[in-house]
Order: C-alpha cells, then structure tokens, then sequence
C-alpha cells in the first residue's frame, strides 16, 4: 500500500508551458508511482476543466485555493513592516491553513514547491518534509535587481533579496529534505540542513525529434516563458548590445508564451525578429535553427529550455551565467560561451554560414543530456533522498 504524501503548489502544474509548470508537472507524474497524492494548488486563476482533469488523474484527493490580489494588499501593505518575504505572505492564507490542520492527517510526507509556500511547514512539522527549493531564489534576486532592464523589478529584487537570504536558510533548516537544482547552491546551502543537488530532466521523446524546415536556414532563436522577467531580460540585452552586429540574412525566432510588451516592441522595429507566443510545437522551428540563444543576465537554477535544446542536438551559444549551471558541460565541447557582445554576434554569424564547424557541439551536447539530464535521472535520485528518509 502506498504512503500517502500531500504537494502545496503555488500554482497550477498544467499545461506544462513554462520552466515550473513543466518541472511540476513532471514531480507529480514521478511521485505519484510512490505515494497517493493530495495536490493543493494556489493561484489567482480558477482552474480549468482541462487543469481540474491532470490533477484528479494523479491524486487521491485535491483543493484548489483561488487567492486574490486585491484582497491581499492589506496584509501585503503590513508586511512591510514585518522581515518576511512578500511572496512568502502573498501565498499564505488563513483559509489554506484552516484546511491543512483538518485535511492532512492521513499525509505522512509533505512536499513544499517553492520558497513562497514555505509558512505551511509550522502546520506540518509531524510530518517528513521536502522542500522543493528549485534553486537560492535570494541569490537569483540579488543579480536580478544589478542586471534586470525592469526599474520596478529592480525595486522588488532588491528588497526581497535581502529578506529571501533570512528566510531560506531558516526554512531548509526546519525541513528534512531540501532539493536544488544547482549543484554550487547546494552546496552552499547544505551547512544549514540535508540539501540534495538533484538538477532537472528533459522528457526522453525529445531525443527522437527529427522533424526540420528548411525555412529556417540562417536563422536562430531563443526559447522560453516571455513574461518571466529573466528571459526578457536576456532577449533585451541580445537587442541592445548584439543583433546589430549579428549579419542582416539571420533571422532571430523569439518563441515563448505571453511575450511582453517590451518584447513585441522588438519585431516592429526589427523585419529580421520574429515573435511567435505560444506554439504546440516549438520544437520544429528550435530543430530547423542553426543556433539556439540563451543570453542569461540573470535568473536562477538551471534553465530548461537550455537542457531541452541541447537534447535536440542544437549548437547553443551561452552567457557564462546560463552555462555555469550545466554540470559536466563543457565550454566549446558541449555549447559555446561568449558574455562579450560583438564576440558573441561573430560566434553567431559563423555558426549560421560556416554550420559544419560546429556540428560536433550538438551531437556531444545531446550525449551530455542523454547521460545526465532525464527525467529519469531525476527520479532515480528523488527516490534515493526519500528513501533515506524512512
């Protein structure tokens, strides 16, 4: 008989179109061959039936709690005078707390996604506790607030950077498992608790992609969630500091659900940027593409998107920052790393007209994520750190 191990989500793990939903989506399905799982999501959003149907599929009981903006600004107006996170008091509610006193009982494991969803472990300390940390969110912040474009992004980086470097440490002390996906940020934080550096997976299918347009010679992409602010951070800087020095012919794919408004800006002053939002199959343009982007200025962890289009096989040109994450990969072997602009636009362009130099990259790049970087991996570990918990 299965143990039974409750998830609070500060979100809704489907569809699986960004970087959470995709690395949540995937728990669920790895936990749920081990454990009955209460799933308790929190979101602004109602669910909807298609949402409502994967969550009921892979529990044995669910709630959602549809919290509002509005009715928060009062407790986020006095929080201000309090240390805690203001992502951490956005997502607690006394509601959910009512409900996890009363509902719980038959949970023996509880597994906490995310920073902001931490205040609950005070309800559940006679439970095992995981806290999926994903990555040292203060950390991310604290670069954040030094390289984002966003002024009022700049502001709440700050300020909660300084707040988060308080609060996390406290919180993977009170919990007996903590996970990261950076390994030099678990390291890092392990003197405060049992941290494991477990990094994410790419579903295996991907390996065995091979459609390819012939469309889209002479161009490249970037690829990712275009309202997180890191991602559009990256494609703006990419504007501003590079693609003028990139050749005319290239086109650049900006693929990515809910593009900004910042972003969208830049296909009407550019005919050579093509913006697509969302897409069932972004993967037929990211596998035609001579070169695959991921500038990184900031954000944390590591990046999906990156580990995805290293198993098609792609050529991927790196900041330093988006690189550095990838253990085991390697600079000029596994992807190419340029953080100095016109150095990077001259990589570009000689990747796109002379394609045969570099080829090797991709197929040692797709060896490196085959090895490493699955799902499967991912469960295999996941199972040894609980397993060490009974």
């Amino acid at each position: 008989m299965k143990k039974k191990c409750l998830i609070i989500i500060p979100g809704i793990p489907y569809p699986p179109i960004d970087g959470h939903k995709l690395k949540i989506f995937n728990l669920i399905k790895i936990l749920h061959h081990q454990f009955d799982l209460h799933i308790v999501t929190i979101d602004k959003k109602s669910l909807k039936e298609t949402e409502k149907t994967f969550i009921d599929q892979y529990s044995y009981k669910s709630h959602h709690f549809q919290i509002s903006v509005i009715a928060s600004l009062p407790k986020m107006f006095f929080n201000l005078f309090t240390k805690r996170p203001f992502q951490v008091c956005y997502y607690t509610v006394s509601e959910i707390k009512k409900y996890l006193g009363t509902q719980t009982l038959q949970d023996e494991y509880v597994l906490i996604n995310l920073i902001r969803s931490a205040e609950y472990i005070k309800l559940l300390r006679n439970k095992n506790i995981i806290f999926d940390m994903v990555d040292l969110l203060s950390k991310s912040y604290d670069k954040s607030s030094k390289t984002t474009n966003s002024v009022l992004f700049k502001m709440i980086y700050t300020i909660e950077s300084k707040r988060l470097s308080c609060y996390e440490p406290k919180i993977i002390n009170q919990s007996d498992l903590t996970l990261c996906v950076n390994k030099a940020e678990a390291e890092d934080v392990s003197r405060y608790g049992n941290v494991k550096w477990i990094p994410n997976g790419v579903n295996e299918s991907i390996f065995e992609y091979n459609k390819r347009d012939g469309n889209y010679q002479y161009s490249i992409a970037f690829f990712g969630a275009m309202f997180y602010q890191p991602n559009i951070d990256a494609v703006l800087w990419f504007d501003k500091y590079v693609l003028d020095w990139v050749d005319s012919k290239i086109r650049f794919y900006i693929i990515g659900s809910k593009p900004s408004k910042e972003v969208c800006e830049l296909a009407k002053k550019r005919s050579n940027v093509i913006i697509t939002g969302f897409m069932e199959d972004p993967y037929l343009i990211l596998n035609s593409c001579d070169v695959i982007l991921a500038p990184m200025q900031n954000g944390g962890g590591i990046q999906n998107k990156i580990l995805e289009t290293m198993a098609l096989g792609k050529v991927n040109i790196l900041t330093t920052y988006a690189a550095e994450p990838i253990i085991g990969g390697i600079a000029g072997q596994h992807f190419l790393v340029e953080d100095n602009p016109e150095k990077m636009a001259e990589l570009v362009n000689d990747v796109c007209f002379s394609f045969d130099k570099y080829a090797m990259i991709g197929k040692t790049a797709k060896q490196l994520i085959l090895e490493q970087y699955t799902w499967t991996n991912y469960k295999d570990k996941l199972y040894n750190a609980i397993t060490d918990l009974k």
